[in-house]
């Protein structure tokens, strides 16, 4: 009896401290992921009224040349960002893991923006970035050349923002492939010294086939973080009415905000988020089918 009333005072202990994360949950997580789904079948503007349309949403963002624009934007922001991340940090890592002069100090370096604040970061890069009174234009002026665009043409402001991205976020993978590099058995290279095998075969033979776990958690984490960037595009290209010049910035997060908060169009953009999560998630799915073919978890 007395094991009994124990058993179960623990449980109500252990249930008070994880009733606010699952309160929290359910309050801010859950119960608004159903209502976007609920409301992306109806014309809700905000208010107490609304009427239910069906796939009207749906099929108004797939004929929509902005939606398709955003939709394009975000394709070529994840495809290029994520492929520099994921590159700049394996290599950064590779280089770092090394008995380096100073080689602590230099990791300290490169993921340090990965704890600074992107709205802080994108602050000063507008500074940095200025067409006429920005230092590095500045340069290129003292230089003879012509001085970039950066944030004020279409050609060139998607870019710019992708490259801040890049050097914001790339440190945050050279952690997690330096944290996979010092898992791998010494011996491995030992043995491979000892059969003769180059540094470079080391490389392609070893390091890369015992970082193919790593390799696809950074990868995914990659590839859903740059689906849902915001911060910079915001910042960088005008707040609230940005997304410029001419909508080439514009991402799907982004014109999910516009028609949501600076247009109203509450049911619309609800669809625009329904589409984004599904986009996303079937490409974590292909992404964990796929990883059979490619990830060693021994060897």
């Amino acid at each position: 009896m007395a094991d009994s009333n124990s058993k179960s005072s623990s449980w109500l202990v252990v249930a008070a401290f994880l009733l606010p994360s699952f309160l929290g949950f359910f309050l801010f997580v859950l119960v608004p992921m159903m209502a976007t789904v609920g409301l992306a079948f109806t014309d809700y503007s905000g208010g107490f009224t609304y009427q239910w349309i069906g796939l009207k949403n749906f099929v108004r963002a797939f004929t929509s040349t902005s939606f398709i624009n955003a939709l394009t934007n975000t394709v070529n922001f994840t495809v290029v960002s994520v492929v520099a991340q994921i590159v700049l940090g394996f290599c950064f890592a590779v280089l770092l893991n090394k008995k380096i002069v100073a080689r602590n100090f230099f990791r300290a370096v490169i993921f340090l923006p990965v704890v600074l604040s992107m709205v802080a970061i994108s602050l000063v890069f507008m500074v940095i970035l200025h067409p006429d009174k920005g230092p590095i234009n500045g340069f290129l002026t003292s230089l003879g050349m012509t001085p970039i665009p950066w944030l004020t043409s279409p050609k060139t402001a998607l870019l710019t923002i992708i490259l801040v991205t890049i050097w914001q976020s790339f440190g945050y993978y050279m952690i997690l492939f330096l944290s996979g590099l010092q898992a791998i058995n010494l011996e491995l290279y030992e043995a491979a010294d000892i059969d003769g095998a180059s540094k470079w075969r080391q490389l392609w033979n070893i390091t890369i086939p015992m970082l193919s776990p790593t390799t696809f958690f950074c990868v995914i984490m990659a590839i859903i973080n740059s689906f849902k960037v915001f911060d910079p595009i915001f910042v960088m290209t005008g707040g609230q009415l940005g997304g410029g010049p001419g909508d080439s910035t514009t991402v799907l997060v982004f014109d999910i905000y516009k028609n949501a908060f600076s247009y109203y169009k509450m049911g619309y953009a609800s669809a625009e988020a329904v589409i984004l999560l599904l986009i996303v998630l079937v490409v974590t799915i292909i992404q964990y089918r796929g990883q059979k073919k490619w990830v060693t978890y021994d060897l």
